[in-house]
């Protein structure tokens, strides 16, 4: 249970607001912001919260230990009626190997001030200090794909030249912060797949890049269905020095396992391998010297860390964990919900216990085409 103080009149724009958060039997200074693109748009919004005064945030049970942070996020799953789904798609980023960039997540019931406001997800906000907790340059580059144009491709998502390779990325960490050189580094890693030759992208892509970091992201935009997440809603990470390669990191993972950002279905039997959407991703499928190793590295994860009945025990314990909270919370937010402009016409919307259902039998109808598609 979190508590969060702040003015009724929190603005809408990026702009912090003097906050107060007390949580675990501890009062931090804090800052609030709203966050997100579409969740800015709901009832129930998402926020940023950013502690003060050389004070972390600690949650030392939940989730291994999300300890010592700077900044979390509070992400509204308004639009998703399981509440599961950003939580589960991290933790199989995690399951699928110990060397990725982690995001750490938990579950929490929020109160604003002093008032019930809801189911959250509580994740860590990804920046310098997030990284560096992990062994990372605190001084690396840090860029965020905030439109499908993050799709490293000379053209853009409508198919036509972009005016800058730079199109579809904010800076969020790392010098220089503004001007031309600003975005160098990501225009170089965009040109290098946009144009070097199958031998030339086979030989010196891990150069480039932790060849593993984006070939899993490719694997589980397939596995789970990640229809929002193949361009835009990642992040890139270089640390400094000229043999630094770049890293992935998974962001705004709603959009998965059997539903759009917009909560219409997604069916089980699409297989997007989504090649249109990311050069980077057709690149790597087309070379079968690249593809062939890479589905080898699908099917092991498949029939381990990723196998069908680890992904059912995580959304059995996940719902358990959540039930009472969830059911609260749908009883407080369910009319508004039902009529959101951006899904009032649909017919198909299920409350919670439903939806937990409607994700086991679309795990089990999905996992059941992966293993065919992989004999």
């Amino acid at each position: 249970m979190l508590h969060l103080y702040v003015a009724d009149s929190l603005p809408d724009d990026d702009d912090y607001q003097a906050a107060r958060v007390f949580y675990r039997g501890r009062c931090y200074a804090a800052r609030a912001r709203y966050r997100g693109a579409t969740s800015k748009d709901f009832p129930k919004r998402s926020f940023t919260l950013d502690f003060r005064d050389g004070q972390a945030f600690d949650e030392p049970l939940l989730t291994a230990g999300l300890s010592g942070r700077r900044k979390v996020v509070l992400i509204s799953p308004f639009n998703d009626n399981s509440y599961l789904r950003t939580r589960l798609s991290f933790t199989l980023w995690s399951l699928m190997s110990p060397d990725h960039l982690q995001v750490k997540t938990f579950s929490a019931v929020v109160y604003l001030n002093g008032r019930y406001h809801g189911l959250y997800t509580v994740a860590d906000h990804v920046d310098r200090h997030t990284l560096s907790a992990q062994g990372m340059d605190v001084h690396g580059e840090l860029f965020k794909a905030v439109h499908a144009d993050a799709n490293f491709a000379r053209w853009d998502e409508f198919g036509g030249p972009k005016a800058s390779l730079r199109q579809g990325y904010e800076k969020k960490e790392g010098e220089p912060e503004e001007g031309d050189r600003a975005y160098a580094s990501i225009e170089q890693l965009t040109a290098f797949v946009a144009d070097a030759s199958e031998e030339r992208f086979r030989a010196e892509r891990g150069a480039w890049m932790q060849v593993a970091d984006y070939e899993d992201w490719w694997i589980l935009a397939h596995v789970a269905a990640l229809s929002d997440s193949v361009t835009k809603n990642a992040y890139h990470f270089r640390a400094r020095g000229p043999a630094q390669r770049w890293r992935y990191i998974p962001w705004d993972l709603d959009a998965s396992f059997g539903q759009n950002w917009d909560t219409t279905r997604e069916l089980p039997d699409v297989m997007s391998s989504f090649t249109d959407e990311n050069r980077m991703f057709a690149r790597m499928l087309e070379d079968p010297v690249i593809r062939e190793p890479l589905r080898e590295r699908l099917r092991t994860l498949i029939h381990g860390s990723l196998r069908r009945d680890v992904v059912q025990g995580l959304i059995d314990t996940y719902a358990s964990e959540i039930d009472r909270a969830a059911r609260t919370d749908e009883a407080h937010w369910g009319e508004a919900y039902r009529h959101f402009p951006g899904w009032n016409q649909r017919t198909d919307i299920l409350g919670f216990e439903d939806e937990v259902k409607y994700l086991h039998d679309w795990v089990d109808a999905h996992w059941e085409l992966l293993e065919e598609e992989l004999r």
